[in-house]
């Protein structure tokens, strides 16, 4: 038999025997592994210790008025307005992550509101001298004549084998 408390599958077969659920067969099957077996002989312990003191466990009794006070409290509950309750949602610390959230909402706003303002000048005017204008001018033509430079000596250029 293969040990069912270190294998998943049989594992259920250990809380079978410990509460009584276990057929005859099996039963006989698993006290002889836990003869050889140290670890189901100790979980098989654990166990029993468990349901004995829940056997000796008395619950206190109910009182005679429990289902009408549970009841009463139910109506209570379903009788008050919605914004009451708001208020113990607030104590119980419901609405701790609305403020980091409040936060970043605001930042963003304010980003955006900075950003867009109106009465802001929509073009920035660059004055531009005459010479400058040129010197652009001729910096760009100076870039085509490199790259068809590039283009026909690539063209020229022979593969040295």
């Amino acid at each position: 038999m293969t040990c069912p408390y270190r294998n998943e599958d049989q594992i259920d077969m250990l809380l079978d025997y410990s509460a009584g659920r276990l057929d005859a067969v099996r039963a006989n099957l698993l006290k002889r592994h836990m003869a050889e077996c140290s670890v189901c002989a100790a979980f098989e312990a654990g166990q029993h210790q468990i349901w004995q003191a829940m056997e000796e466990y008395s619950a206190p009794p109910l009182s005679a008025d429990f289902n009408r006070g549970v009841w009463r409290k139910i109506d209570a509950a379903a009788a008050e307005p919605w914004y009451r309750n708001l208020g113990g949602l607030l104590r119980d610390g419901v609405w701790k992550p609305i403020f980091p959230l409040a936060a970043v909402v605001l930042v963003v706003v304010a980003g955006f509101m900075f950003d867009h303002r109106a009465g802001k000048a929509s073009s920035h005017v660059t004055t531009v001298t005459v010479a400058e204008a040129e010197q652009v001018q001729n910096t760009l033509e100076d870039l085509q004549l490199l790259q068809n430079l590039n283009a026909s000596a690539a063209e020229v250029v022979e593969p040295i084998l």
